[in-house]
């Protein structure tokens, strides 16, 4: 009886430990969550003010309309709808619209997601480490590393993409890989499947770049579990594929009727350009400061990971001599991958880039610092194969200093209510509020470069046309022609007309292909108006009903069906292939204190509610007249519209083919209507032969002005080189702005300042650079 009393009281302990570790990681990531729920991130965040809260918007609409997953979407284009979820993964979208469906206003539950994806980092990753190490101190170690990763922070905090969520999920998918190799059941397939899925139908380019860390992950199963292991996490990701069959299909199938093109025809949205420095993403992260409009978190990855990737490739040696084969893979295969993916982004790797990007996939990445989406878990995993390294005695101070570091590093990025605000969001949007906003502001199909028209529309779209579509379902009705009766909803338009004559009828509608279009009920070809777009049907004289519907294309229907029996198999799966019951190795869990876990709460409830709205605690806090990190000092006018405030030369000293950079801080009194151009220029003692003026060097910039809002300082940098064959001597700084719409300079005027002049060409001289 004693010894079974022992037996109880031990997995008691083992069970309030476990249930322990779990919490922690659930509270871990609230100096995240917390700031993302009270604050307007929706309006700091770039892709989120721009796209993402109204992209819920239309897809809510659509779904009113009847539409379970609408791949045509309302609102865009003028009021025409688009293909837009045709393209674009739609998972979020279904979330936000699940929150709004329960009374949150579309803005908070963009927020509500983020900070979910905070809390699902960290407990994807506490799980996935306590899976690879079986220490719940480790594992903890982890997931403070990955949810606190800057480039995971960054993405949610400051870029508001779904790309973020994305990467959440990457360590569900090698939990969910592990977890089914090494006890195979119906359940853990669906999970895994499921994960592999959910992570596609988040964001299918990050999907992508989870490939080579799925690739390694996939690799260590096989080597520590055998065939089978190889053999059942490739079912898993087969299955996965196949539950996302109905976006995948309908994506491959239908690019061609969409202008994707935009999206890689501008020279700085291609992986060929961008290339930094290393040093650049080892540097700690930046302070933001409160006096500034546009503080940005930079591309830094922080210290950590400059000697946790080259320490991992020791830990894979000492696994390696320890017999520990598949440990070692990985540990050394994630840290040859992180410093193959950290090398891309140097100048040296810009010959790589410029031949593998026209191939296929590659050239829809934009950017290259987006190969470094798996880094925060390279980091992560790396420093638990480290911490598991050491002796036994020292892995929970160690773990324990981890956590400390991995949190408090990423502490001044915790401030996203500082971030760069990018537009006014509603609170609660509608599809009007939506419409007015895409023709405001030049994204008609909510994106970036229009990639998502479809090809037909090639006209930008005026407030003339969009009260035209929204009078009339027809956009050339003849003379004494009328229009009896119309409706209009997503997917559907119907009208009733009467024409004296037979015409060519140009519909409100946009051309792509799963329309299907009906005149008094008999099925009629359908072709795009060129320029426009609209959906051209030949119509007869008389009296006769027109109905254009969206039915869809054998891709989106074929692709339906397969991930809809996938599903239903996977069911039968997880309810009828069970495992027996078997052992497993135990993990150690971290010994109950509960005090912890309070402090925890307290400290990220002191942070979120008192430090951040009533202090400046860790923050500069700049005013034009006192500007942290400015040299000089000055007061200058551009027209009555910039105000100058102060300025930075990196370096008074350049050699030929050398970088000089230029920091200015600006306000504006008032809000601007448009956009100007600004320039620096590097203006020498003699003329430069290669093009006939006194400029050895010059950036050159396209400002948006027009959304800069008074009340704080935009700092702006600009960086060039200083030719090659510029000859010796001292050269002057000028910087200027002009209307590009009168061709006219801002005239500069001084009220205070020295070491500035009034140049001849209507600009500021301010600095020298001396050229030895």
């Amino acid at each position: 009886m004693a010894g079974g009393a022992e037996k109880q009281q031990g997995c008691r302990k083992k069970l309030d430990g476990r249930v322990f570790s779990w919490a922690l990681a659930l509270l871990l990531p609230l100096l995240a969550a917390l700031p993302a729920v009270v604050n307007p991130i929706e309006e700091h965040a770039v892709d989120a003010a721009l796209f993402h809260v109204y992209r819920a918007v239309v897809f809510a609409a659509a779904q009113a309309d009847g539409w379970l997953y609408p791949r045509w979407v309302p609102g865009i284009n003028g009021g025409l709808g688009g293909p837009l979820f045709v393209f674009y993964s739609p998972l979020i979208y279904f979330l936000m619209t699940v929150f709004h469906a329960v009374g949150l206003p579309f803005a908070l539950t963009w927020r509500l997601v983020v900070a979910l994806t905070f809390m699902a980092a960290a407990l994807g990753a506490f799980g996935l480490g306590l899976a690879l190490f079986r220490r719940a101190d480790v594992a903890l170690a982890v997931a403070a590393l990955y949810t606190y990763s800057p480039y995971l922070l960054r993405e949610l905090f400051e870029r508001g993409s779904p790309q973020g969520v994305a990467i959440a999920l990457y360590p569900w998918v090698l939990w969910g890989m592990l977890a089914l190799a090494e006890r195979p059941s119906g359940l853990r397939l669906a999970m895994a499947s499921i994960a592999w899925a959910a992570l596609i139908l988040t964001h299918n380019a990050g999907a992508l770049l989870a490939l080579p860390v799925l690739a390694l992950g996939w690799l260590f199963i096989t080597l520590r579990v055998g065939r089978v292991g190889f053999w059942l996490t490739a079912l898993a990701l087969v299955v996965g594929l196949l539950l996302a069959a109905f976006f995948l299909l309908p994506f491959m199938a239908e690019q061609s009727a969409v202008q994707l093109e935009n999206a890689t025809d501008r020279v700085w949205a291609s992986p060929t350009t961008g290339a930094m420095r290393l040093s650049e993403f080892f540097a700690w992260p930046l302070v933001f400061d409160a006096g500034l409009a546009n503080n940005d978190t930079g591309q830094t990855l922080g210290p950590l990971p400059a000697f946790l990737i080259p320490l991992a490739l020791v830990a894979a040696l000492l696994l390696a001599r320890r017999g520990r084969r598949a440990e070692a893979i990985l540990a050394g295969g994630l840290a040859l991958w992180g410093a193959f993916a950290l090398w891309m982004q140097t100048a040296s790797a810009t010959p790589v880039w410029a031949a593998v990007t026209p191939l296929g996939v590659m050239q829809y990445l934009n950017f290259r610092w987006r190969l470094l989406a798996s880094m925060g878990l390279v980091t992560a995993l790396a420093a638990g194969f480290l911490l598991a390294a050491v002796p036994r005695r020292w892995i929970g101070p160690l773990a324990a200093l981890t956590v400390i570091l991995g949190v408090g590093i990423a502490l001044p990025s915790l401030f996203p209510s500082l971030l760069t605000r990018h537009a006014d969001v509603p609170r609660d949007p509608t599809l009007a509020d939506v419409q007015a906003f895409t023709l405001r502001s030049g994204f008609p199909d909510l994106s970036y470069f229009r990639e998502l028209l479809p090809r037909g529309r090639t006209v930008p779209f005026t407030p003339d046309e969009v009260e035209r579509i929204a009078g009339s379902p027809v956009s050339n009705l003849p003379e004494g022609g009328h229009v009896l009766h119309w409706e209009r909803r997503t997917g559907y338009l119907k009208a009733e007309l009467e024409t004296p004559i037979a015409f060519q009828g140009a519909f409100h509608a946009l051309y792509f292909p799963g329309w299907a279009g009906y005149l008094d009920g008999e099925r009629q070809p359908l072709r795009a108006a060129e320029g426009s777009g609209y959906i051209l049907m030949d119509i007869p004289a008389g009296r006769h009903t027109v109905l254009l519907q969206y039915e869809g294309t054998v891709a989106q229907q074929v692709g339906d069906w397969v991930s809809g029996i996938t599903a239903v198999v996977l069911l039968a799966l997880a309810v009828l292939w069970r495992r027996p019951a078997q052992h497993q190795l135990g993990a150690a869990y971290i010994k109950p204190r509960w005090w912890v876990a309070g402090l925890l709460v307290g400290l990220a409830a002191l942070k979120t509610f008192w430090l951040d709205p009533h202090t400046t605690f860790l923050r500069h806090n700049s005013t034009c007249e006192s500007i942290h990190g400015a040299q000089v000092q000055v007061d200058v006018w551009f027209g009555e519209t910039l105000h100058l405030c102060g300025y930075t030369v990196s370096s008074g000293y350049a050699a030929p083919g050398e970088e000089v950079s230029v920091t200015f801080w600006w306000e504006i009194p008032h809000p601007i209507e448009r956009a100007a151009n600004s320039f620096v220029h590097l203006i020498g003692p003699t003329i430069n032969p290669a093009t006939g003026t006194p400029l050895w060097g010059q950036e050159d910039k396209q400002m948006g002005i027009n959304w800069w809002q008074p009340g704080g300082l935009y700092r702006d940098t600009y960086t060039f080189q200083v030719a090659p064959d510029a000859p010796p001597g001292e050269y002057r700084l000028e910087v200027g702005w002009w209307d590009p719409q009168t061709e006219q300079r801002y005239p500069p005027r001084i009220v205070r300042g020295e070491t500035i002049a009034l140049s001849e060409w209507n600009s500021l001289l301010i600095g020298t650079v001396v050229v030895p």
